[in-house]
């Protein structure tokens, strides 16, 4: 998330539609900060990306100036403009 924070989930469930490329992942999930998680997930990325993650982890020890600057209209859910129903017909 913007600010920082991942949900972790223990012991996920995954279910696939693959021919819908639809993912859904069940499971008792938490809220937590990224760098809770090191170095615990350390192991489980590719080595490429752990410079992100360190560059990552430093903006966010630094207060998460980078996150203020986003728009936070991504949360929203967006309004229905179209009839789903007729197009199913």
């Amino acid at each position: 998330m913007e600010s920082g924070e991942v949900i972790h989930f223990t012991n996920p469930k995954v279910q696939a539609s693959i021919a819908a490329n639809t993912y859904v992942i069940i499971g008792h999930a938490e809220t937590k900060k990224l760098q809770d998680l090191f170095p615990g997930i350390l192991n489980q990325v590719d080595k490429s990306v752990l410079p992100s993650l360190k560059k990552i982890a430093e903006q966010y020890s630094q207060g998460g100036e980078a996150a203020d600057d986003l728009d936070d209209d991504d949360d929203e859910v967006p309004d229905l403009v179209e009839n789903f129903e007729e197009a199913s017909k």
